[in-house]
């Protein structure tokens, strides 16, 4: 049985917490642990660039029962600047842990609901610590984004990633099955597989992924964090909108004419389409703009498979396809608008035309 040497879990919780964060104002209030996010200084890192890089925060540690009752777990935090905030927990795999162990405590782990509460208790105590540095502040009750990060840096009997394949079904890790799987969900939980080196190994999955690194940077773990908080961002939007057409068509006539009486409140409801056609718009793409794609090398091969991994096409897809919904409504309120103020105008002409006629005559 495959054994670990030196090993992590990363347990990542993903809070929208406002509308932005202020990263420089985020420095200014926590100076004594907090750094900007920086990739390491190999050559392909090259290939990302960050528009403003994330404030990394560290927090008071805890302990917990996962592989004893002694187990350090280390707490990091992520600002980012389009609203989320990142909660990671870092568990040390204690040498020696077989892989049938890690599957148990992964299971475990899973279906454990102290991780989300512990996450909120650390979101909800940076809230109050950033204070007016998130414009809008407010964590969305019951919206969250899980994600998990098995990161081995050495196993044991000196087995090599390109051997850990050929001697262990990482399938059944990924999926926290307990069972031998079929082939076929065999190769599509591992068809997302990356290696640099020999002895270097990432499986992309879409809750999770697995890392085999003994360099140990967190450069890829930085990044699957980074494309989950623009997907996450993306989610919420899409829920914004959805909330939002919900209340449009509360207000849009039932009829195919708008009623002259309520025509302020037409307006009204114009301009409020505008500004969240336009709202939405910034904020999508300052959330896709983010990270920036500059060559076609391992790590954007590998930032890209986790964007579609994670349906980055499909949310932005269903953001445009709304906000063109929208602006459609918009486009027939501003036809009836311009209908009615035309009747108003026309009525306007004839009356002074008959006040004219009237004084004329009289």
């Amino acid at each position: 049985m495959i054994s670990i040497s030196r090993g992590r879990i990363l347990i990542y919780r993903l809070f929208d917490v406002g509308l932005e964060i202020d990263l420089a104002k985020v420095e200014e209030r926590i100076k004594a642990g907090s750094r900007r996010l920086k990739l390491s200084r190999y050559a392909y890192t090259r290939a990302l660039e960050f528009a403003n890089p994330p404030v990394v925060l560290e927090l008071s540690p805890f302990s917990s029962g996962c592989f004893g009752p002694e187990t350090k777990v280390s707490v990091i935090a992520k600002a980012f600047d389009f609203g989320v905030l990142s909660i990671a927990f870092d568990i040390i795999i204690p040498p020696s842990t077989p892989m049938s162990e890690l599957e148990r405590v992964l299971r475990r782990l899973d279906s454990d609901e102290t991780i989300d509460r512990k996450a909120r208790e650390y979101a909800d105590g940076l809230m109050d610590s950033l204070g007016p540095a998130i414009t809008g502040p407010e964590i969305k009750e019951g919206f969250f984004e899980d994600y998990a990060v098995i990161y081995i840096e050495e196993l044991g009997e000196g087995i090599k990633a390109s051997d850990f394949m050929e001697r262990y079904d990482p399938s059944r890790l990924l999926l926290y099955e307990d069972r031998d799987l079929s082939r076929f969900t065999r190769d599509e939980t591992l068809r997302h597989s990356f290696s640099y080196y020999p002895e270097d190994l990432i499986i992309v999955h879409v809750d999770n992924a697995l890392i085999i690194d003994p360099s140990g940077s967190f450069d890829l773990p930085d990044i699957l964090e980074f494309a989950n908080a623009q997907i996450f961002e993306l989610r919420y939007y899409d829920r914004v909108i959805d909330a939002e057409l919900k209340w449009i068509y509360s207000r849009v006539p039932g009829s195919t004419r708008a009623s002259f009486l309520r025509l302020r409140e037409y307006e009204r409801l114009a301009r409020r389409i505008m500004r969240t056609v336009t709202d939405i718009t910034e904020v999508t793409e300052r959330v896709n703009n983010s990270l920036k794609v500059t060559e076609d090398i391992y790590y954007a091969r590998v930032y890209r498979t986790v964007m579609a991994v994670l349906r980055s096409r499909d949310w932005e897809t269903s953001i445009r396809e709304k906000l063109r919904i929208i602006m459609n409504t918009y486009n027939m309120i501003h036809d009836e608008i311009s209908v009615w103020r035309s009747y108003i105008i026309e009525l306007g002409i004839l009356i002074l035309i008959a006040v004219e006629m009237a004084l004329a005559f009289f």
